[in-house]
């Protein structure tokens, strides 16, 4: 290409060609981190309000500097 050595073609068009596949895969990969991060929350959120503790939600009025 223009004159130029095999290699330096391969290094100019090789390293933005493995840099757009790298960052298509990882679009691919993390199109689904939002759901997820929303499915956590809503976990973490019952937790806090004492709906999916085993003790009723005592530790978390402790943990708040509840009377428990």
């Amino acid at each position: 290409m223009f004159g130029l050595p095999t290699a330096t073609v391969v290094i100019i068009v090789g390293i933005p060609a493995i840099w757009v596949i790298y960052t298509l895969v990882f679009v691919f990969l993390s199109r689904g981190w939002k759901a997820e991060d929303m499915a956590e929350d809503q976990a973490l959120a019952r937790t806090a309000n004492g709906a999916d503790g085993r003790d009723g939600g005592a530790a978390s009025a402790k943990g708040n500097g509840g009377a428990a």
